[in-house]
C-alpha cells in the first residue's frame, strides 16, 4: 500500500521460507481474500499493475507481515480443527501435545501430522512459544545446538521416535529419554565440509566404520536388488506371465503405505495392504493396455520422494546420503553393476523376489491346468440362477510368515524381509508382520527407515525354496475343496465354490484354514461373499488370522460405514475430490446421483463408484487367463559407459526374455523396448544404484509372423535402442516386451506360409507399382 511518502511497504515473505524447512499442502499456503471483509474495496483502491511483479502486493489487505502472518496461522488452525472433527480417534492420546518439526525426520512431517490429527494433538506449521510444547527433529546443527535454549525456548526437543513409540504403546511415553542434548547428539560427530576436502586433498578418503562397510558389502551377495516400488508393495501381473510391472499412472497407496490399482474396465482388485510386498494381480487386468514384465520398478512416489531429499536436503545430509553411502559401497558397485557383471541380468532375476512369483505363476499353470472346472470360460458361468458364494482367502504376511514359521522366538516380534539388514542401507523393506507395522513400518521402506522407527526389528533374508513349498501346499489344499481357483498370487486367490459347495460356507472355509495351518505352519485369513469385491473386502475385515461371511442381507449395513478409500480402484485423487464434496463413506455416496458422478469423475470410473458403493460386482471367477506379453525389465544397477555396454547388456536381456517365451510355449510379434533415462537435471538417487527420477521413453515394431529366436530379438532390440537416441551414460533402465502371442506349434506351422505370404505380397506391389507407371506388355497379354 501506499504511504505519504509515495514509499511502498514490503510486500510479505512467500509462506515457504519458513523456518520448518517443511512443504505445506497447496491451498494452505495464502489465507486468500476469504480473510477480506470487501475484497472489492480493497482492489479499487490498488494502484494500475506495475511491470515489477513484486509491487502485486500492493493491493494486500495487509497492513505488513505480522498481520498477514497471523491470518495465515488463524486460517491454518482453522483447518487443522476441521479435519480432527472428523478424523480424532476416541481416546485422545496426544490431548495437550503441539508439536512442530524442525527439518527432515523419519517418519515426514506429514505422517506426524496425521498422528496428531487422528489421536487429538495438534501440529503447528509456523513456531510460536504460546503454542508448541514439543519441537520434534532428528538432527540440528552446531550453530543450534551450542545454543539450544535460545533455539527451543525451553521446550523439549525430541525425537520424532517419541511419537511413533507412544502411538505404538497406546500411552503418553515421557520424552526425556528420547531428548536431544547437547552432548549426545549425532551432529557433533558431523564430519565439517572443509575436513571433507581437505582429507581428499590429502589422498585420504573418507570411510565409515568398518561395521557399516562390512555390512553394505552384502549387497554383493543380494545381487538383484529390487528397485522402488512404491513405497508401496504391489504390482500388477498379466495372468500367468513370468512378466510383472508396475503401472505407473494407476498406482496409489493407501494411508498405509500400500499400494493399490486403479480399476482397469472394472476387473481388477487392489492389492492386499495386509501383505503389502507380495501381491501380484494375476487377474482380468492383464486384458489391459498397460502390458506388464517382470522387474521391479522404481515407482513414481518414491522417484518424487528421492528427487525432493536430494533437491532440498541440507549438506550434511546430502552428503551423508549421498558421497559417504556411495563411498561405503563402491566396491560392491564395482562388482554387481551392468559394467563389470557379465550375467548381470541373469543374477539379478536369481534373487529378484518378483521372479519367484512369476516363475511360480507358470509352474502352478502346468500343474493345474488340467484338472477339472480349470477349462471354464467366462461364456459357462451361468448356475441356473442359484446363488453364488465366492471366496477369497490370503495368508497373512507370507513372506515373512514363511521365514519365521519355524522360530517361534520371532512369531510376537517386529520382523521384516529384505535382502540387507545394514541399518544404515537402503535396502528396501519387501514385507513386514503385524507387530513391524505397529511401528510404521511398511513396504518399501528403507531399511535404515525403518531400524530408526523401530530399532529392535528383526531383519530376515528371503527362502525363495520355502516360498514355493508353501505356496504349491497352499494350491493343493483349496484344489481338494474347488474346482474352480483363480490364483491372483502366490498366496492369494479367488474360489467359485457354486457348484462345489454342500455344507455351511463358513464351516467350509474354517477347514481350509484349519488345514492351511496345519500344513504349512502359516495362517490365512478369508471373505465369504455373492462376488469378488465383497469377499475381498471381507477378507482385509476379517484379517490377521479370521475370516468373515458378509451374506446379502448385510451388505448395506457393511458398506454403509465402509470408507470409500477402501473400495478397490480407488486413489487419492478420487478419495480427495469426493471428499471436498464431504463423501467419505459409502453410504453418503450412495446418495449421490449417477449423472453427478459421471460428471465429475467420467463415464468409467462412475460406474465403479457407483456399483462398488452397492456391493455390485459382475466379474467372474476365472481359472484360465490368457497370456498377454512375456518381458523383462531391469531398473537397478543399470550403469553404462559406452555403446558397448548397452549392446551387451541387450544382448542379456534378450537371451532372457527368448528363455521365457520357450519356458511357457510361446511366441510372439510385436516386440517393444522401454529405456529410462535420468531426468534432466535430476540428481542421484537416494537408494543406491537406483534408477532415480526418470523419463522413459519407447519403441515398438511388428513381424510378419511370430517368434522366440534369440537371434531375431537381439537384432531387432539393437535396432529399436539405435531408434531412440540416447545418450547411454544416462540410461538407468532397459525392458524388452513380446506381445501379440501365439502357442510355439501354431506359430512355427504358420511361420512357413507367412514368409511366403510375405514374399509373394511383396514381389506383387512391386510388380505392380511397375506397371502403374508404364504399360507392360507379355506377349499380347496385358499384366
Amino acid at each position: 500500500m501506499s504511504t505519504s511518502s509515495g514509499r511502498r511497504s514490503s510486500p510479505p515473505a512467500r509462506p515457504e521460507a519458513s523456518s520448518s524447512g517443511q512443504k505445506r499442502a497447496r491451498g494452505d499456503d495464502d489465507p486468500g481474500t476469504s480473510l477480506v471483509s470487501n475484497p472489492d474495496s480493497a482492489s479499487a483502491s490498488a494502484p494500475a499493475p506495475a511491470q515489477n511483479p513484486r509491487r502485486g502486493f500492493a493491493s494486500s489487505p495487509f497492513a505488513d507481515f505480522g498481520s498477514y502472518m497471523s491470518a495465515k496461522n488463524s486460517k491454518l488452525s482453522a483447518q487443522f480443527d476441521a479435519d480432527a472433527s472428523t478424523s480424532a480417534a476416541p481416546g485422545a492420546l496426544f490431548a495437550g501435545v503441539s508439536i512442530f518439526i524442525d527439518g527432515f525426520t523419519v517418519p515426514s512431517s506429514q505422517e506426524l501430522k496425521e498422528i496428531m490429527l487422528n489421536n487429538g494433538g495438534r501440529f503447528v506449521n509456523y513456531f510460536s512459544r504460546h503454542t508448541v510444547t514439543h519441537i520434534i527433529c532428528t538432527h540440528l546443527p552446531e550453530s543450534k545446538m551450542r545454543n539450544m535454549r535460545a533455539f527451543s525456548k525451553g521446550l523439549p526437543v525430541v525425537k520424532p521416535g517419541w511419537v511413533v513409540d507412544s502411538l505404538a504403546e497406546n500411552r503418553l511415553l515421557s520424552w526425556v529419554p528420547y531428548q536431544i542434548s547437547q552432548h549426545n547428539s549425532s551432529s557433533r560427530k558431523q564430519m565439517k565440509l572443509s575436513a571433507f576436502f581437505s582429507g581428499k586433498q590429502n589422498g585420504i578418503r573418507y570411510q565409515s566404520n568398518q561395521n557399516d562397510e562390512n555390512k553394505d558389502l552384502e549387497f554383493q551377495t543380494s545381487s538383484a536388488q529390487e528397485g522402488s516400488r512404491d513405497q508401496t508393495e504391489s504390482c500388477e501381473q498379466e495372468g500367468p506371465l513370468l512378466n510383472v510391472e508396475v503401472a505407473e499412472d494407476s498406482l496409489s497407496s493407501d494411508e498405509h503405505g500400500v499400494s493399490t490399482f486403479e480399476e482397469r474396465d472394472g476387473e481388477d482388485f487392489a492389492v492386499d495392504e495386509d501383505d503389502n510386498a507380495c501381491k501380484i494381480a494375476f487377474s482380468e487386468s492383464m486384458d489391459n493396455d498397460m502390458d506388464p514384465e517382470l522387474h521391479v520398478a522404481q515407482s513414481p512416489d518414491a522417484t518424487s520422494r528421492c528427487s525432493d531429499v536430494c533437491g532440498t536436503g541440507s549438506v550434511g545430509s546430502h552428503l551423508s546420503i549421498g558421497s559417504l553411502e556411495k563411498d561405503t559401497a563402491k566396491s560392491s558397485s564395482r562388482s554387481h553393476s551392468t559394467l563389470t557383471d557379465p550375467n548381470f541380468v541373469e543374477n539379478y532375476f536369481k534373487h529378484s523376489r518378483l521372479h519367484f512369483i512369476g516363475t511360480w505363476r507358470n509352474r502352478y499353470r502346468k500343474r493345474f491346468s488340467n484338472l477339472p472346472g480349470a477349462k471354464s470360460s467366462k461364456g459357462n458361468n451361468d448356475h441356473s440362477g442359484k446363488k453364488k458364494t465366492i471366496i477369497h482367502i490370503d495368508m497373512d504376511c507370507f513372506f515373512v510368515s514363511v521365514v519365521i514359521r519355524n522360530r517361534p522366538e520371532l512369531h510376537d516380534k517386529p520382523v521384516a524381509v529384505c535382502h540387507s539388514d545394514n541399518p544404515k542401507g537402503t535396502a528396501e523393506i519387501s514385507s513386514a508382520n503385524y507387530p513391524a507395522r505397529n511401528y510404521g513400518i511398511k513396504a518399501g521402506m528403507f531399511v535404515r527407515d525403518a531400524k530408526a522407527r523401530c530399532p529392535h526389528l528383526t531383519v530376515v533374508p528371503y527362502n525363495f525354496d520355502a516360498y514355493g513349498e508353501v505356496a504349491d501346499q497352499f494350491y493343493g489344499i483349496l484344489h481338494k475343496y474347488c474346482t474352480k481357483v483363480q490364483a491372483l498370487s502366490c498366496d492369494e486367490a479367488f474360489l467359485d465354490m457354486t457348484e462345489c459347495l454342500h455344507d455351511n460356507p463358513e464351516e467350509v472355509t474354517e477347514r481350509m484354514r484349519n488345514e492351511i495351518f496345519g500344513t504349512t505352519k502359516c495362517t490365512a485369513s478369508a471373505g465369504i461373499a455373492e462376488n469378488r469385491l465383497l469377499a475381498r473386502l471381507a477378507t482385509r475385515s476379517a484379517k490377521p488370522n479370521g475370516q468373515l461371511f458378509i451374506s446379502s442381507e448385510k451388505v448395506d449395513d457393511y458398506l454403509s460405514t465402509l470408507p470409500i478409500k477402501a473400495l478397490p480402484g480407488i486413489g487419492y485423487t478420487v478419495s480427495d475430490k469426493l471428499k471436498s464434496k464431504e463423501v467419505e463413506h459409502c453410504g453418503q455416496l450412495r446418495n449421490i446421483s449417477k449423472d453427478a458422478l459421471h460428471k465429475d469423475f467420467g463415464k468409467k470410473i462412475s460406474n465403479m463408484l457407483w456399483n462398488y458403493c452397492r456391493g455390485i460386482d459382475h466379474s467372474v471367477v476365472e481359472a484360465v487367463q490368457e497370456t498377454k506379453s512375456v518381458g523383462a525389465e531391469v531398473n537397478w544397477g543399470v550403469r553404462f559407459n559406452e555403446n558397448k555396454d548397452a549392446d551387451n547388456f541387450l544382448v542379456n536381456l534378450s537371451r532372457e526374455v527368448s528363455l521365457r517365451l520357450q519356458g511357457c510355449g510361446l511366441q510372439g510379434r510385436t516386440i517393444t523396448l522401454k529405456v529410462k533415462t535420468r531426468r534432466k537435471g535430476a540428481g542421484e538417487p537416494l537408494k543406491f544404484m537406483g534408477c532415480g527420477d526418470c523419463e522413459t521413453m519407447s519403441r515398438s515394431t511388428t513381424m510378419t509372423g511370430a517368434t522366440d529366436n534369440l537371434v531375431t530379438l537381439q537384432r531387432i532390440a539393437r535396432q529399436l535402442f539405435a531408434a531412440l537416441h540416447v545418450d547411454v551414460k544416462e540410461v538407468r533402465g532397459v525392458g524388452l516386451k513380446m506381445s501379440k502371442l501365439e502357442h510355439a506349434d501354431l506359430g512355427r506351422g504358420a511361420q512357413q506360409g507367412n514368409m511366403l505370404k510375405s514374399w509373394l505380397g511383396s514381389s506383387s506391389e512391386k510388380l505392380k507399382k511397375q506397371c502403374s507407371e508404364r504399360t507392360c506388355f507379355l506377349g499380347n497379354k496385358i499384366l
